[in-house]
């Protein structure tokens, strides 16, 4: 029997193969006979290679794909529904992955691709952007947008040198140790913390060699002509413009100078390569006004752009934007654009500065901006912005500074507003009169179930009585507390903020009361701080 073209010998397979090549091995006729029904493990595993040239003219053997092959997918005879529940689960960093898979899961993956994009102050950002907003499918996707307009400084070499040991240490993220859980002992917290100091205080004694500078450094200097070119162009404000409506279902906008809506949080640097970061800390802007320069052509231009907004957020502006936009500002006639734009607004966040970049260490000039602030929005310019989106979902008011008195006071952010379908508020850094706040508990008691509070500050009373009658009042799904102060009488409660007290090493009886304080708020019981107040002597 001919040998067919492209099979190799079988002696070459089996060591029980016959030394005469013309004698017939009962077990190759087993293997050769397709029609047999010997198709055991061991006569599969003799199957000669097939070539593939002689792929083609071989009758396959329907035993072919055996345990021995690769296994399949079947995720291309998945019906469409099934597809779009499943990438409705993945990670949005997965879904291009997938779409490479096969045209058929690119179709299904792609609705899923890229509905939150992120855009720097950049030229190559802000030109990816607009190439994006000409797609004639992924277009369509886009729904948030995230973009920091923060800026890289102007150095001189030798002071870039020294601010470059720090930079690329985003790239490195990953060798940070995770964090342990909440139910975590105070060993492992410790393990933890050690870690992680261990790993910042390699990576700041990382230096970069003489040939890295010197071919970093025309790269920063090209960032910083092209930074230049962009200011002259009112920011890069046409062109922004241009990218966001060329987004049809765009509806969130979220705008982060500084640390304003992520604090602490690390990304990819897309200066690596010129060994510099992009801060707020822009002394070049020819304002003492930090951001303001920065951000009023960016929500000008927003204001004009006629996007119907559900979500925006803004994190860090300075409180004199609200000077300027006042009755006798600069820029009043801007105010009411401003309140037409929120109008529809279900999810609004303001995290709020009071630093200005003062060529000065003096604590007194920070100290009587808080003054300032909190004298001025007693005015309620603010509460009045707030009143212009009825239909507020969740409400944000954060600041970031606490001196001798809070920036604000509660009743001039809610003034006596009633938003029907307020189901989340935050609040940070702002002082209260219990029958404000109480007030305003009882006009939304049905529809709160989620509360953020930190460095809050209760100006009479105590908050174990105020945080009973809020837990009474409210049916509350999830709780976040911070700092909580009271001044008649003075009480401090060291509560967090979640995440961040959470890594101190002395932190644990103070996570414990956070987490059991929360549990009360949620699910009731004798509220956590009578026990202390009783443990401390004062009831």
């Amino acid at each position: 029997m001919a040998r067919k073209k492209g099979r190799q010998p079988l002696q070459k397979l089996s060591s029980n193969a016959p030394q005469n090549p013309t004698e017939k091995d009962p077990q190759q006729l087993k293997v050769k006979d397709y029609g047999s029904k010997d198709t055991s493990l061991e006569s599969r595993s003799r199957k000669a290679p097939i070539s593939p040239e002689s792929h083609s003219s071989i009758k396959r053997p329907k035993t072919l794909a055996g345990p021995l092959s690769p296994p399949r997918s079947h995720l291309d005879r998945l019906p469409p529904e099934i597809l779009h529940a499943i990438c409705e689960q993945l990670f949005e960093d997965d879904i291009p992955a997938l779409r490479l898979q096969c045209k058929y899961l690119c179709e299904a993956a792609t609705p899923h691709f890229l509905h939150s994009v992120d855009a720097r102050f950049k030229k190559t950002s802000i030109e990816s952007l607009l190439a994006l907003s000409k797609h004639p499918i992924l277009s369509h996707n886009v729904e948030t947008i995230s973009y920091e307009p923060n800026m890289v400084q102007k150095k001189s070499r030798l002071q870039w040198e020294k601010g470059s040991s720090m930079v690329g240490f985003s790239r490195r993220i990953h060798d940070f140790p995770h964090p342990p859980k909440q139910s975590a002992s105070e060993r492992e917290w410790r393990l933890f913390h050690r870690t992680s100091r261990a790993v910042i205080r390699h990576e700041m004694e990382q230096k970069h060699t003489q040939k890295e500078l010197d071919l970093a450094w025309p790269i920063y200097q090209r960032y910083l002509q092209e930074q230049d070119d962009m200011i002259r162009q009112d920011y890069a404000c046409q062109d922004l413009l241009q990218a966001f409506q060329g987004f049809p279902n765009l509806s969130a906008i979220h705008i982060n100078y500084g640390w304003g809506l992520w604090p602490g949080y690390e990304t990819l640097n897309p200066f690596d390569d010129g060994l510099c970061k992009a801060t707020s800390h822009n002394s070049d802007a020819g304002d003492t006004v930090r951001g303001l320069k920065e951000l009023m052509p960016l929500l000008r231009m927003l204001c004009g752009a006629r996007i119907n907004l559900l979500s925006f957020r803004v994190g860090c502006l300075n409180w004199r934007f609200f000077e300027r936009c006042g009755n006798d500002g600069e820029h009043a006639d801007f105010f009411e654009k401003l309140k037409q734009m929120v109008a529809c607004l279900k999810d609004f966040k303001l995290v709020i500065t009071t630093w200005s970049d003062f060529d000065t260490d003096d604590a007194e000039i920070y100290e009587e901006e808080v003054i300032r602030c909190r004298e001025y929005l007693a005015n309620g310019l603010l509460g009045r912005l707030l009143a212009a989106a009825p239909d507020l979902r969740k409400l944000a008011i954060n600041f970031d500074e606490y001196e001798q008195e809070c920036p604000i006071n509660f009743r001039y952010i809610v003034l006596d507003t009633y938003w029907s379908h307020l189901h989340t508020i935050d609040l940070d850094s702002v002082d209260t009169h219990e029958e404000d706040w109480m007030l305003f508990f009882e006009r939304h008691a049905s529809t709160i179930k989620c509360l953020s509070l930190s460095m809050v500050r209760l100006l009479e009373g105590e908050w174990a009585d105020v945080l009973e009658r809020m837990q009474g009042l409210l049916d509350l799904d999830e709780v976040h507390f911070g700092d909580l102060f009271s001044d008649r009488p003075w009480q401090y409660w060291a509560l967090g903020p979640r995440g961040y007290t959470s890594s101190r090493d002395d932190s644990a009886k103070e996570n414990q009361l956070q987490w059991a304080l929360e549990g009360f708020m949620v699910h009731g019981g004798e509220c956590p701080l009578r026990d202390e107040l009783s443990a401390s002597g004062q009831i």
